[in-house]
């Protein structure tokens, strides 16, 4: 009997060579191992006003200092805060569209954060979906998002790009990113398709769009909105995202032989001995290791 098995395998392995389909190659190449999302790092004019709103205005927030930056911790990511001498650029001009934190009822929450003095650059807005959105003008001038969501937790991160579903590939590739199961359609045989023409509410290109997700985080790519190349994050309000590794030179390596640009080689996190590198994604987003 074991021998008869043995056979039949062999039978079904050749006949699967013959008709062009090796069992040893349909797996693919093994994806790259997952990233962890760890946090988000701005560069703030004043960060112990920037903290006092976050924390203020999300009760799922807390003040934390990490590496020897300040900043703030929601579950189990951070959002840090270099201090810089003068104001740090906001415009919309880098893969960075804006962060946010969900709301589970948008109806009451609103008009309570408008009641507390937050500032607001949108206010609440439907979509032909249903879902609620506003957002928030941050003290550093970035925007922030609060949505329809069943949490108050930060939820994700709003990127631009000049070929969403080729930036979506990426993350899948280099960081192991996940797409979220339901959301959108599977990726096309070239990622690089038109832009459609802009949508309302607020006449945003918003197709072709991909979401993949990093922990619990998303990151949510929609098309740039102006012609002109994205410039780097560094040195603007949302310098730079950052993802954690078991082992950061591992990684690094492994990135370096993608042919991933390396912004920064291995060094210290902050004022700690955990290491870190800095790489550069698509559409010129800085992206930190660090190792957990």
């Amino acid at each position: 009997m074991k021998r008869l098995a043995t056979a039949i395998a062999g039978l079904v392995c050749a006949l699967s060579i013959l008709h062009g389909q090796d069992p040893t190659t349909l797996r693919g190449p093994d994806p790259s191992p997952a990233a962890g999302f760890h946090h988000v790092h701005l560069n703030s004019a004043d960060p112990s006003k920037a903290i006092a709103f976050y924390t203020k205005t999300f009760d799922v927030t807390k003040r934390a200092s990490l590496a020897g930056w300040d900043g703030i911790q929601s579950e189990h990511m951070y959002l840090l805060l270099t201090e810089v001498a003068s104001p740090a650029p906001a415009e919309l001009n880098t893969a960075v569209w804006h962060f946010g934190w969900g709301s589970p009822n948008m109806e009451v929450e609103y008009p309570t954060h408008v009641a507390n003095g937050v500032p607001f650059e949108t206010p609440m807005t439907k979509l032909g979906s249903g879902m609620l959105f506003a957002y928030m003008k941050a003290p550093d001038g970035n925007l922030v998002e609060i949505n329809t969501s069943q949490t108050h937790a930060f939820l994700h991160v709003h990127l631009y790009s000049a070929a969403p579903l080729c930036a979506a590939e990426w993350y899948e590739t280099h960081l192991g990113a996940r797409r979220p199961q339901g959301r959108g359609l599977p990726p096309p045989a070239d990622c690089r398709v038109p832009f459609a023409a802009p949508s309302e509410p607020l006449g945003l290109i918003r197709q072709p769009a991909a979401t993949v997700r990093l922990d619990d985080i998303n990151l949510i790519i929609y098309p740039q909105q102006k012609p002109a190349p994205l410039v780097s994050t560094r040195g603007h309000v949302n310098d730079h995202i950052a993802v954690s590794y078991p082992n950061v030179p591992d990684a690094l390596d492994r990135l370096r032989k993608m042919g991933v640009k390396v912004l920064e080689d291995v060094h210290n996190f902050g004022n700690t001995t955990t290491r870190a590198a800095m790489i550069e994604g698509p559409d010129r987003l800085a992206i930190e290791l660090v190792e957990r």
